[in-house]
């Protein structure tokens, strides 16, 4: 037997219309409701592409796991730090560090919190994903501006793994592209990378190598530099596992 359709309201200010009545020096006046903010804020949430792995991610919930390494817990409050501030920054961020380390983990939390607190229109995109999805539409007319074009229109865009991937003249062409036009637009970037300003061993490339200087440079100007030096969370949950 079919169930009648429910009644009740999860708003009981708007009854669910997103706006009310109130009376102002003797004059009804419509007020938006807060909830169509919330709901709002919700649906850009869904939009900023955010991956089902990473969407319990936040920095309350950012594990400092080797209470040795002082670089996590800096890190996270740098972060915090600012999304507290944002939009008086002057800068996004870069962080830097081996696989493992929680750069991901950080970045997302930053967007979420972002786009739930302040309204912020945030998009995430892993790099090797987004080369990959052109390449596999290359024939396709301007297949190349239509997927980038809400990346530049970001408000905060989070590009996630830097410098990974084959980095052919034309993917290097096209991550110019998008840097550049953020660095012109002056949108804040937040970007992760497992590359360095400074390997440790002869013969491994730098961020520099990867991206190119030109690009490099633009990301001085962009970014606060934040480095992770930790070891690989992953490997150790498996290991305290076992």
């Amino acid at each position: 037997m079919d169930q009648e359709p429910s009644d009740q309201v999860e708003c009981s200010t708007c009854q669910d219309t997103g706006w009310f009545l109130v009376e102002v020096d003797g004059t009804e006046v419509v007020r938006k409701c807060s909830c169509a903010e919330t709901t709002r804020r919700t649906k850009m949430l869904e939009k900023a592409n955010i991956p089902s792995r990473y969407q319990h991610c936040s920095l309350d919930g950012f594990e400092i796991w080797d209470p040795a390494d002082p670089t996590l817990q800096r890190t996270r409050r740098a972060v915090m730090e600012f999304v507290d501030l944002y939009p008086e920054v002057d800068k996004g961020l870069l962080l830097m560090g081996p696989v493992g380390t929680g750069k991901t983990h950080l970045a997302v939390a930053a967007l979420q919190e972002l786009i739930r607190g302040k309204g912020v229109r945030g998009r995430f995109v892993d790099f090797t994903s987004l080369i990959l999805e052109i390449q596999m539409t290359f024939d396709g007319p301007g297949t190349s501006s239509a997927l980038l074009a809400p990346l530049i229109r970001a408000e905060v865009l989070v590009l996630d793994e830097l410098g990974a991937g084959k980095m052919t003249p034309w993917v290097m062409d096209l991550l110019y592209y998008l840097v550049n036009t953020r660095y012109l637009k002056d949108r804040t970037t937040i970007f992760t990378t497992n590359y360095s300003d400074f390997p440790k061993q002869g013969g491994e490339e730098s961020l520099g190598d990867r991206v190119s200087a030109r690009i490099r440079s633009r990301m001085y100007e962009m970014c606060k530099r934040l480095e992770l030096r930790g070891g690989d969370f992953r490997r150790q949950k498996l290991a305290d596992k076992s």
